[in-house]
């Protein structure tokens, strides 16, 4: 599942694509995932693209937001011209400069939901801090992990209600390059260990956005793949960066590498 890097790229990329032009036709290819309702308030003006944890929001100009989830497999493709029908699509949505912007979804898991005002406040209402905001000081850091102390740590980053964005991939390398074991429980933690995964989480998920995030299996930008595959240090490998095997566990229901012998 695209987490906040590489959701955080497409929504960058869309904003300087669409952001204030007007809807004006719908084609939907699967009304399981995408909202049929959003055929009746069209034509509508594209007011802004923004991002809360993995979810991509587009604004409109009367009240109303297009909430998109990409989840394992899903993207967006932006066309000026001579657009053709891909395999995946699930939507086009065409704009009133003639370019179509399209939705693919391989496993289908997705979606795309008119939602108002409130109802998208109750849904974010449900996330935690943003992690590359200024609201996630290592004050606020600290007060979330006194009150998760007998959590594994790595539950504790993936949890989106206490910070919204981070997944299984940055959570492997966080930790790496923080030397935390995944399994360890919050208790055991020191000042100095909470200071540096602090630091870890903020300059890792920066890097990765600059990157346009991670191309590890089915994640494409708008404009193509990402970078930050490259500097994965655990995350798939069989060696760590110091030529220590990696070790592969189920921790949470996920996949999860890490070195044993950086890692304590």
């Amino acid at each position: 599942m695209p987490e906040l890097p590489e959701v955080e790229t497409i929504v960058n990329q869309l904003r300087s694509k669409i952001k204030s032009k007007m809807i004006i036709s719908l084609e939907d290819f699967d009304s399981s995932m995408v909202d049929t309702r959003i055929k009746d308030i069209l034509p509508v003006k594209i007011e802004n693209v923004f991002r809360r944890g993995k979810s991509i929001i587009i604004e409109l100009n009367n009240g109303h937001y297009l909430l998109t989830h990409l989840r394992m497999t899903g993207y967006f493709q932006h066309f000026n011209k001579n657009y053709s029908k891909e395999p995946f699509l699930v939507a086009k949505f065409g704009l009133n400069d003639g370019s179509v912007l399209a939705h693919y979804s391989i496993r289908k898991f997705g979606s795309i939901k008119l939602v108002s005002s409130n109802e998208l406040e109750v849904v974010l209402s449900k996330l935690g801090v943003e992690p590359l905001s200024k609201q996630f000081t290592l004050e606020h850091f600290n007060e979330l992990l006194l009150k998760k102390q007998k959590s594994v740590i790595k539950s504790f980053l993936m949890d989106q209600s206490l910070i919204a964005g981070i997944g299984n991939i940055y959570a492997i390398e966080v930790l790496y390059l923080s030397g935390i074991d995944p399994q360890r429980k919050i208790i055991s933690f020191s000042s100095p260990e909470i200071k540096k995964l602090y630091n870890q989480i903020k300059k890792v998920l920066q890097l990765a956005v600059e990157k346009k995030g991670s191309t590890v299996d089915n994640y494409v930008h708008v404009e193509g793949s990402g970078g930050y595959q490259n500097l994965l240090t655990v995350y798939g490998k069989k060696v760590c960066p110091k030529g220590h095997e990696v070790k592969k566990i189920n921790l949470g229901g996920r996949g999860t590498y890490y070195c044993p012998e950086c890692q304590r």
